[in-house]
């Protein structure tokens, strides 16, 4: 999984670290950290703008497939336990992971990381289930593919503000943008078996591999034919949060 999900996850990190120093006023920073890194694609990104960029990453799988960079090193890690000292970081990235942390912990050890002046960018990118001058995908991804592989239960995607009030931020600016990703049929389908939906399916033991990829293969030949590329829609949310005055010194 974490091999396919380095292979062909959408690339778009550029467009963000160029939102990164336009929101925040800062065309470099010394030392960046990249929480719920994955397979590396945000961190390696990152070392365009940072001296220094540690990736951290709960899964031993996907540090496996990270990708080494100048500037750039990879640790093991919980976004609620951040194992460095205090006021380390001008820097803190989360590139689509936000769901699968206790955001109240998580905002608490950011603050802890993060100096004084620093700021944390959140950045959430997911399928809209639109594809470009067709209407039959967004149908079958609400009406086949959700009711087929029912989503796993999982935290909110955006940003909770009252939970970042309380760990010491405040939103200072929020912005989005949507890009295209060219897939032909056999690699949509390799990006659907990254999704959560389809791999819960096969963690739970209801579904195999084989199965899912088969039953996309059926479902999905008349959107996508053979030989041809379908022009999926993606869209990026971003957030810029920064530390509420008063609150540089934790507890």
């Amino acid at each position: 999984m974490a091999e396919r999900y380095h292979r062909v996850r959408p690339l778009f990190h550029a467009k963000v670290v160029r939102w990164i120093c336009e929101a925040t006023g800062s065309q470099r920073f010394e030392r960046a950290l990249d929480v719920g890194c994955g397979s590396g694609h945000s961190t390696v990104a990152l070392a365009e703008i940072a001296g220094e960029v540690i990736g951290v990453d709960a899964s031993p799988g996907m540090l496996g497939q990270a990708q080494p960079a100048v500037g750039v090193r990879y640790q093991f890690g919980r976004a609620e336990a951040l194992d460095f000292a205090a006021g380390e970081f001008d820097l803190v990235t989360v590139g689509s992971a936000l769901h699968w942390f206790v955001q109240d912990r998580f905002y608490t050890e950011c603050r802890k990381v993060l100096s004084p002046e620093g700021a944390l960018v959140v950045y959430n990118d997911h399928f809209t289930a639109h594809m470009q001058g067709s209407v039959a995908c967004k149908r079958w991804m609400r009406t086949r593919f959700a009711k087929h592989f029912p989503p796993p239960f999982r935290g909110m995607r955006d940003i909770d503000e009252s939970k970042a009030v309380q760990g010491g931020f405040v939103v200072a600016r929020r912005d989005s943008f949507t890009h295209l990703v060219s897939f032909t049929r056999a690699e949509f389908i390799a990006y659907l078996m990254t999704r959560s939906n389809t791999l819960a399916a096969v963690e739970s033991g209801r579904e195999s591999p084989e199965s899912i990829t088969g039953w996309l293969d059926n479902e999905l030949a008349p959107i996508v034919p053979q030989d041809t590329c379908g022009e999926f829609i993606f869209k990026c949310n971003l957030w810029l949060l920064n530390g509420r005055a008063g609150t540089s010194e934790m507890p």
